[in-house]
């Protein structure tokens, strides 16, 4: 009997230990969903247009550490509505006058710029927080920023594609997958682009965690998903999505900060606009992005919270 009991014992410890091997380095694996709340920065829309409110969860991982999902939201001022058809009419007209400069350097360059996100981000410069999307969602709007610093200059964004069922990485009733994907332009020339760096830190719905590879930043391609009859993409728990995993990693203190060293991050993956939105709060203003183009990880689908960054050491030619 005793030995029968050590034997179990050793597998039961090599097991555990083949389970750790299999998750990416620095990642923690939760399972199945959080218990969700209201959050975000909108709590209704006030015209008739039907939104998408955003939930937020926290979440036990098996080590006890807690997990804000779908992104710890950053309090802070929302940036201006160049469209919103949520707590606005649609198109804003006033969008230039109303936006104000956040003065990061008084004798900076001053700087306007034209953002869109599938779904929400937040922008920091030089380690200041500049702005955050008006809409954490549902339904699409596109924003504008000003503000005034001097080069070099990192642009620092929290990109999120916003799930109601956190910790599964999944949308609605229907558990669908969907999709990210942002866009920007700044007035000195700078706009996002294959040369930005980017890093994804909460990635589901996972079957199998140890998918994601880590050798050019974490890369979850290789993760398998499959389309139902509805459209829903599902890699895993196709009958019970409370099985599904996700892959979460810490956020640095101070990646949004210059001298934060992001060159162990993957190169920005770009995506046609026909990629990621067909809505108004694009399609109406597409001229004041170009000539950016939308950025992700190169997973459009399972990475929700990624990183992006770039430095302008001096005013593009």
């Amino acid at each position: 009997m005793e030995l029968r009991a050590a034997s179990t014992l050793v597998a039961a410890l090599l097991g555990a230990a083949t389970a750790l091997a299999q998750i990416p380095a620095g990642g923690v694996v939760t399972t199945g969903e959080a218990p969700s709340r209201p959050c975000g920065v909108t709590a209704a829309c006030t015209s008739d247009v039907r939104a998408s409110m955003q939930r937020c969860g926290t979440i036990t991982a098996p080590d006890g550490s807690e997990w804000e999902l779908p992104a710890p939201i950053a309090d802070g001022p929302a940036a201006v509505d160049i469209y919103n058809d949520c707590t606005g009419q649609g198109d804003n007209p006033n969008y230039l006058d109303e936006v104000e400069t956040v003065v990061i350097d008084p004798d900076g360059v001053e700087i306007t710029g034209y953002i869109f996100a599938d779904n929400y981000y937040e922008l920091w410069v030089n380690g200041t927080f500049i702005a955050r999307d008006s809409l954490g969602m549902t339904p699409f709007n596109s924003t504008i920023v000003r503000f005034k610093a001097n080069y070099p200059m990192t642009y620092a964004f929290k990109a999120v594609d916003w799930d109601t069922h956190p910790g599964l990485g999944m949308e609605y009733d229907s558990y669908r997958v969907g999709d990210g994907g942002f866009i920007a332009r700044f007035s000195d020339g700078t706009v996002t682009g294959s040369h930005w760096k980017v890093e994804t830190f909460y990635i589901a719905p996972l079957g199998d965690p140890s998918c994601v590879k880590v050798d050019n930043g974490r890369d979850s391609t290789a993760c398998r998903w499959e389309k139902t009859p509805s459209g829903n993409r599902v890699p895993c728990g196709l009958s019970d999505p409370q099985t599904c995993k996700a892959l979460l990693f810490e956020i640095p203190d101070d990646w949004t900060t210059p001298v934060f060293d992001a060159s162990s991050w993957a190169d920005a993956t770009l995506y046609t606009a026909d990629q990621v939105t067909g809505t108004p709060g694009y399609v109406r203003h597409a001229e004041l992005f170009e000539p950016a183009r939308f950025i992700w990880t190169r997973n459009l689908v399972l990475d929700n919270l990624v990183l992006a960054r770039y430095t302008v050491e001096a005013p593009p030619p």
